[in-house]
């Protein structure tokens, strides 16, 4: 009997973990994997094959081999920008955020710009994937329409099927469908509005739930800790971003420091004792640079209360058919309205564009719907258009720091930082105290080649967002270019402490352990950036110059020549590359490498 309890005392984490596994199971099937098999088993060197196969393993939900796939596609096509598509979701499923940004964003600096913005929305400082208690991720539901696309997430908040998500995410549709936990679909029934005040309905559900959300009894205090978990992107498990209450809610709105992507619409905001004090109901634009802010509101507690007590009134829930009917009743219901959201998700952009425009002219005062145009725009390829939305949003709404950052995006986009810094400037005197506005401006900064004036902003954001791996990074690069080599090593160190799985981190660090020659240190943290980002060129830079300051010449020209394929532009690896091979006698390498180093001084005296 005792051998028996053993047993059972210590099996009982692994039949947990085992239950936990079953959770959102991945929803791909085998067929495509079986014909992508066989097309690489005829030509293993072929690039499509290659891809096609990652493609096929990363739909089946077999993510971790997706990624080696990916990775082995790159070694014959370094250039493709799907495959880095393809990577960056394998590594997303897995949870490793900043390995899936870091090839997101050089997929859409191959010139995929969905990868691009994707990126520019994924947070690995405030957000996790999986790692939820499972009691909450069993009350989470995935919003489905009838093609079986995620469109957006929700929770039970009830015994029997109820389910609490915004009302954007479902606006005029006549079929919903509900993904549970288990894998399940069932079908929406009936739908509640309320008063339909408020971006927030309730949907009955066939399906019964175990395990389910409730309100708490008050808004949330300013600047306490929330969380929002939901489905962003349609994957399969829940992702969860972190943040706080900006302020008390106003208006049936609560303001918060919580990071959203295309798909969380309809989470619930939980705080810490897992309740629900808000619902997602919009995220902050894409800065089309490094990072979105960290912004978001959400239907304030106070508002949803409201919703639940009109369940309680004579006819309170119509057939969900109803919500195709209601689009004039609020723009929450209007379906253009969380179009441009949907762009992301279902790339219709021409349609986006249109039905916005509709709704502006129902709405010429909303600088919001401005903004959702402008983005729009962008992905159509129609800048200038943009332009015009986002400084007719800022005359409409002066005090918004929001435009002003878009508008630096855009300006930065079109090759004009001078005007790009001057918005990031004005939207840091009206947020002084949001972290991304001052990480955003540092970086600006630097990339202008102004360190002593990046040195506050980064300051500001480390303050602000200690836990930001790219706010420290970014502190460390503006103390290196100023010459304070001990104090750059120890931002870089911060940074890697905050981000282990960042490879900007260790890139940084790499970098400042070079400039203060220690060389052997610099070849480990080189090599960890080259494993977490092995299309990273100044990864493989930095790897170089640590090994060509230890005089092992011969092992850094790999790296070098690696780094130039990378990047082709940069025109300090060709100078370490010419350098490299004039050490190892091989002049005509030295030579051409030279000519290469002179041709892109001369394009840039040219500009």
């Amino acid at each position: 009997m005792k051998l028996s309890l053993f047993l059972f005392a210590n099996l009982l984490p692994f039949l947990i973990f085992s239950e936990e596994e079953k959770l959102w199971p991945p929803r791909g099937n085998n067929r495509p994997l079986i014909a992508a098999t066989q097309a690489l088993w005829w030509n293993k060197d072929d690039p499509e094959a290659r891809k096609l196969k990652a493609r096929a393993l990363d739909f089946a939900g077999r993510y971790a081999e997706a990624e080696k796939a990916a990775r082995h596609a790159l070694l014959v096509a370094p250039q493709d920008p799907e495959i880095q598509r393809i990577l960056g979701r394998s590594l997303l499923h897995q949870g490793k955020l900043a390995q899936a940004k870091a090839a997101l964003e050089r997929a859409g600096q191959l010139g995929d710009p969905l990868s691009r913005s994707l990126a520019t929305m994924l947070r690995p400082d405030r957000m996790n994937l999986g790692l939820l208690d499972p009691k909450i991720s069993r009350a989470l539901v995935q919003i489905q329409d009838d093609q079986g696309r995620g469109i957006g997430s929700g929770s039970f908040v009830s015994s029997n099927g109820v389910v609490l998500t915004a009302a954007h995410v479902v606006a005029g549709r006549k079929r919903v469908m509900i993904r549970n936990s288990l894998g399940q679909i069932f079908p929406a029934k009936t739908v509640c509005p309320g008063d339909f005040s408020a971006d927030a309905v309730l949907i009955q559900t066939v399906a019964p739930s175990e395990y389910y959300l409730v309100l708490a009894d008050h808004d949330p205090a300013p600047h306490e800790s929330l969380t929002v978990s939901g489905f962003p992107l349609s994957i399969d498990l829940p992702l969860t971003s972190r943040g706080q209450s900006r302020a008390k809610a106003k208006d049936g709105t609560l303001s918060t420091t919580i990071p959203l992507m295309p798909g969380q619409s309809g989470s619930p905001v939980l705080n810490a004792q897992n309740q629900i004090v808000g619902l997602a109901s919009r995220g902050s634009l894409p800065l089309l640079a490094r990072s979105a802010p960290a912004r978001s509101e959400a239907v304030a507690n106070s508002a949803l209360t409201s919703l639940w007590d009109a369940t309680r009134q004579p006819g309170h829930f119509s057939d969900i058919r109803t919500l195709s009917k209601w689009t004039g009743r609020n723009t929450f219901f209007d379906p253009a309205v969380s179009s441009a959201e949907q762009t992301v998700l279902d790339q219709d952009f021409a349609q986006s564009e249109k039905a916005i425009t509709q709704v502006i002219e129902k709405h010429p005062s909303d600088a919001g719907l401005l903004l959702r145009r402008a983005l729009t725009r962008l992905a159509l390829n129609h800048p200038n258009e943009a332009e015009a939305d986002i400084r007719l949003a800022i005359l409409k709404d002066p005090q918004n720091p929001e435009p002003h950052r878009f508008l630096s995006g855009l300006l930065l986009q079109t090759d004009r930082p001078a005007l790009a810094i001057e918005e990031m400037e004005v939207a840091y005197r009206l947020d002084p105290e949001d972290a991304d506005t001052a990480e955003g401006l540092s970086e600006l900064y630097l990339s202008q080649g102004q360190f002593e004036k990046a040195k506050s902003p980064s300051q500001d954001a480390t303050r602000l967002n200690p836990e930001s791996s790219r706010a420290w990074s970014t502190l460390s690069a503006s103390r290196l270019a100023t010459g304070q080599l001990a104090d750059a090593r120890q931002a870089a160190e911060f940074a890697t402490k905050h981000g282990p799985e960042d490879p900007r981190a260790w890139v940084q660090l790499a970098a400042s352990l070079n400039a203060a020659h220690d060389f052997a240190d610099a070849v480990a943290a080189s090599e960890t950036a080259t494993q977490l980002a092995p299309t990273e060129s100044r990864a493989w830079l930095n790897l170089a110059t640590a090994y060509a300051g230890l005089d092992r010449y011969a092992e850094a020209l790999p790296h070098a020549e690696r780094a130039t394929q990378l990047e082709p532009k940069n025109r300090a690896s060709w100078s370490l590359l010419a350098a490299l091979y004039r050490e190892l006698d091989q002049p005509d390498n030295a030579s051409a490498a030279s000519a290469q180093l002179r041709s892109l001084d001369a394009s840039t005296a040219g500009r």
